[in-house]
């Protein structure tokens, strides 16, 4: 993968219009922070948008989250994966990240703490091979709030994912990054129609109070 250059983030106002209308619930959400590793987030130029802003914004649901004991999941590659193991990812991504802390570990302001769960990601979608519907439906949690990166590829796939299992989904505009811009507002428009609201930090925040 090349370096991701800068670009900014969609405004309130460029948001697409979400197909669905269901509201954030602080009884009934669970976060999402999707493959927020140091190997994935030093791509992008971590001073600029929209990697700075993304994950200030993701560390405000995790703060939200923290406060009202809604639960926090996290995905990350586990690295070095065997030929079996990664699979055709290998024909279009290559041997991918290494078992190695520079790679694997989640980016220090967004650390899991005890009682987060971290996830073994596989393939694109967060549900691959994880217990992550499992422990949500032993939790009664039946919305996902989705931040992280990159947008069109593991989050959306994840926000599909979760539809088909009658998982209220929420693609959090500003709080997900993409290769480009262009692909970050594919992504928030195909969230919006097939799958998921699309709504800013803020918003969710908002509605979770």
């Amino acid at each position: 993968m090349e370096k991701i250059l800068s670009y900014p983030l969609p405004k309130y106002t460029d948001l697409p219009k979400s197909a669905a209308n269901w509201l954030p619930n602080q009884h009934r959400a669970a976060l999402l922070i999707h493959d927020m590793q140091k190997y994935f987030v030093d791509f992008f130029e971590t001073e600029a948008s929209p990697i700075n802003s993304v994950i200030n914004n993701i560390h405000e649901l995790l703060s939200i989250a923290r406060n009202f004991n809604i639960p926090v999941f996290y995905t990350a590659q586990p690295g070095s994966m065997t030929p079996e193991q990664r699979g055709l990812l290998k024909i279009i991504w290559g041997e991918g990240m290494k078992a190695k802390d520079e790679h694997r570990e989640i980016i220090p302001l967004l650390a899991p703490i005890k009682g987060e769960t971290i996830l073994t990601k596989w393939r694109y979608s967060a549900f691959f091979k994880s217990n992550l519907l499992h422990n949500l439906r032993n939790l009664n949690r039946n919305q996902l709030i989705i931040c992280g990166v990159y947008a069109h590829i593991g989050c959306l796939t994840t926000a599909i994912d979760a539809y088909s299992y009658d998982i209220e989904t929420f693609f959090v505009s500003d709080a997900v990054a993409d290769f480009s811009e262009e692909k970050h507002h594919i992504a928030l428009n195909i969230a919006a129609e097939i799958c998921s609201v699309v709504a800013s930090t803020e918003q969710i925040i908002a509605n979770l109070k």
